[in-house]
């Protein structure tokens, strides 16, 4: 079932979003300088709220609200990828574990991995500018992306100085990683990340079909809704227009 949503709703979305973006920052930057991320020998519930939380804030807006679907759509996908580009940061990590303040299991695959996310996202760009995305190529990258996201975290945890640092030694863990500023990666951007994936996902069409991707700053409005409106489904598929998804 379909249904039209005006820009005054898609707009009053977009504030939201950028409000509650603002205000998680906020707390995942007082939380690092207050050093509440940073407990050793306590379990991480303050990573594991700054992971959870936002999930379910983004998955109750995306199910229940069709100006936040709508909203998420009207992203390009040129966004969406290129602002993987901060993962090249990847390189510190690997720097970090040369000068020892790392440990190998987590500075070498999780730095080379973001490194490798990055250079997949600066490598997609310029298909998606012109509107040709090979769809075994974005879902490819998304999907390594998204994993390489998720063993960050795994790694990083067992390599701390909680219970759950299976890994970790008193010279050889990830202190640093919830050390503020640092404490942001994995409090924030992590985070953010894994849901900037998983809207990527929900713009790659399914195998076989020759769909067409809406991404507004590049081609403008909708051919089906106009200026004034986007057409999203109930069940938060959306309307798709615009960019050509080569086999």
């Amino acid at each position: 079932m379909k249904e039209v949503v005006g820009d005054r709703p898609i707009a009053g979305a977009r504030r939201l979003t950028l409000l509650a973006l603002l205000a998680w920052f906020g707390a995942a930057a007082g939380a690092g300088a207050l050093g509440l991320v940073n407990q050793p020998g306590r379990p991480p519930l303050a990573l594991l709220g700054f992971l959870a939380v936002p999930a379910l804030g983004f998955a109750t807006a995306y199910k229940t609200s069709a100006s936040f679907r709508a909203f998420t759509e009207t992203i390009p996908l040129a966004v969406l990828v290129g602002s993987h580009l901060w993962r090249f940061v990847g390189l510190g990590f690997v720097l970090a574990w040369r000068a020892g303040a790392l440990p190998a299991g987590f500075g070498i695959p999780e730095g080379f991995g973001d490194i490798l996310a990055a250079a997949g996202a600066l490598a997609l760009l310029p298909s998606i500018r012109r509107g040709r995305t090979p769809r075994g190529w974005l879902l490819a990258w998304n999907t390594f992306g998204l994993i390489d996201l998720l063993s960050a975290i795994a790694v990083g945890v067992l390599y701390s100085q909680g219970p759950l640092g299976l890994l970790g030694t008193p010279s050889s863990n990830t202190a640093l990683m919830v050390t503020f500023p640092v404490s942001l990666i994995p409090t924030f951007f992590v985070p953010l990340f894994l849901l900037v994936h998983v809207l990527t996902f929900q713009r790659i069409p399914p195998p076989g079909v020759e769909s067409m991707l809406y991404t507004n700053a590049l081609h403008g409005p909708s051919p089906e809704t106009g200026i004034s409106g986007r057409r999203v489904s109930r069940d938060g598929a959306g309307s798709r227009a615009n960019a050509d998804f080569p086999g």
